[in-house]
């Protein structure tokens, strides 16, 4: 039985998010998760791993916040009532679990506190607060990790979040904007994992195509399919399977720049584009993502990858995918470069 059992997943969070954003009633967000989680489970054993797990469980469950599980040792929690929240609210929970198990953590995380009522926020605006939290988050982990990133704290010369507090606005003004006009806006964000989807990551792909074709300087593009989420979902279920792909998620993000360009293309599929590497940086990108995800979830990754100046966006594509193609053929789980 899974450790966290009684707390629910990401669909639950972003049904709970609305819910409280349509009663006028969020006070904030927050995603963090355990530094070296993988580490724990290598050096005490995968039994007192989810101790750890529990212990979370349990801390949200007594202090009666509204708590998920979206990740492996992902967590979230909405914040509502009308609460002030403080930006440290999650420093007594690794001095809680090593109470409850002797293993000592950290812990990094990313919130968002409500803006304002000037903001206009609604059950329309549900995504954009988590895919702005997601990225918190990943900058928390990117920045050194065992610290939580607020979006409203003061910045400091450590912590500059401005470009993540310009898009959070700025995605905020966009629904706002269609909602009073009564029109209806297409996500270009994957909720789950807070990535650009398919149609978000189109539009930036072909302009960084273009990109590479004026200067002649060659873009890294990896296509990948993950050869192992119908056998988590077959097995576990499908919470474990989102958790899986947060995983991945939050995998690309770490081990990318910021400047890349990083997409949940499908289901089980994932784009990524660097712009500008060595061929031997970009083999040695895809080959570090491969390990990272072999030792680091519960599956494994198949990745396409065109290096070159394509001659067009879809052609890059249509090559990598080939490639994808060829990589299942031959038993999945492998690497393929094309030129």
């Amino acid at each position: 039985m899974p450790p966290t059992e009684g707390l629910p997943g990401a669909p639950e969070l972003l049904n709970g998010l609305k819910d409280v954003l349509y009663r006028n009633r969020f006070d904030a967000l927050l995603l963090f998760d355990i530094d070296h989680f993988q580490q724990v489970n290598k050096t005490h054993g995968r039994d007192l791993g989810d101790e750890v797990l529990k212990a979370v469980a349990g801390f949200l469950k007594e202090n009666k916040w509204l708590g998920y599980r979206i990740g492996s040792d992902e967590f979230g929690v909405i914040f509502s009532g009308g609460n002030d929240v403080s930006v440290d609210v999650l420093a007594s929970l690794p001095e809680y679990i090593a109470d409850k198990t002797g293993v000592s953590i950290t812990l990094s995380g990313g919130g968002i506190q409500h803006p304002g009522t000037e903001f206009g926020l609604d059950a329309a605006t549900a995504e954009v607060l988590f895919s702005s939290t997601q990225h918190l988050l990943t900058q928390a982990k990117k920045w050194g990790r065992d610290r939580v990133l607020w979006l409203t704290e003061p910045l400091s010369e450590d912590v500059d979040l401005s470009d993540i507090a310009l898009r959070f606005y700025k995605d905020l003004a966009q629904v706002n904007a269609a909602l009073a006009k009564e029109m209806a806006v297409e996500s270009r964000t994957d909720f789950l994992t807070g990535l650009y989807n398919r149609r978000g990551f189109e539009d930036v792909y072909a302009r960084m195509v273009k990109r590479a074709q004026r200067s002649e300087r060659p873009l890294a593009l990896l296509y990948m399919d993950s050869d192992s989420l119908k056998t988590i979902n077959d097995t576990h279920g499908h919470d474990a399977g989102d958790r899986f792909i947060v995983d991945l998620a939050r995998i690309l993000s770490e081990l990318l720049r910021g400047n890349d360009l990083v997409s949940r293309w499908g289901a089980d599929e994932f784009a990524a584009v660097v712009e500008n590497p060595t061929r031997e940086k970009a083999l040695s990108i895809a080959e570090r993502l491969h390990l990272a995800i072999a030792e680091r979830t519960a599956g494994t990754m198949s990745i396409a990858m065109f290096y070159g100046v394509p001659t067009s966006p879809e052609e890059a594509l249509k090559m990598a995918d080939d490639a994808l193609y060829r990589i299942k053929g031959r038993g999945k789980n492998d690497i393929e470069l094309v030129e």
